[in-house]
């Protein structure tokens, strides 16, 4: 296989997104669209807004704005976008917020993870992306009632060896 310079570039820098594993669950293109944009725009912030017309465009969509307006609204009905939560807004706005960022918001927040404690969980879960695994471990802790940890680490990778071998 040869990879083109620009993507063998952003390979080696890190700089690819990555996508959750529920992602190639979505059966609707748009959604699958949707969930790329969200990813890409919100990344480490707290939320992204944009407009409706907006996400039209950027979606590539050939909907009519009001048929693509029902059918994001679908989508916030149906609530099935991995990683994020949408919300319409006053002024024809759609909202997307983390769920991880979401879950932590109703109580204590853990602090951030040292660099080494990635590279353990690459160790124990060669070919899976420790940030969603990460992600997935801090939602998992405050929907388990936020317990008080002795090591968050030692915690993360816990979590990430039982998800290994759950599969």
């Amino acid at each position: 296989v040869t990879l083109s310079e620009w993507l063998f570039r952003a390979v080696m820098s890190k700089s690819v997104l990555t996508l959750s594993r529920d992602y190639f669950r979505l059966r609707k293109p748009l959604e699958r669209r949707v969930y790329e944009l969200a990813r890409k725009h919100c990344g480490k912030q707290e939320y992204w807004r944009v407009s409706v017309e907006t996400l039209l465009k950027k979606s590539g969509s050939a909907s009519p704005r009001r048929v693509f307006r029902k059918m994001i609204r679908d989508m916030i009905t149906a609530n099935q976008l991995p990683d994020y939560e949408m919300s319409e807004e006053e002024g024809d706005i759609i909202r997307f917020a983390s769920r991880a960022r979401v879950l932590e918001a109703d109580g204590p927040t853990l602090g951030p993870l040292r660099g080494s404690v990635f590279e353990r969980a690459r160790d124990i879960a060669p070919g899976w992306d420790v940030y969603a695994l990460e992600a997935d471990w801090r939602a998992y802790w405050a929907a388990s009632g936020h317990p008080r940890l002795h090591s968050a680490e030692q915690a993360f990778l816990g979590f990430v060896k039982m998800r290994v071998a759950k599969g």
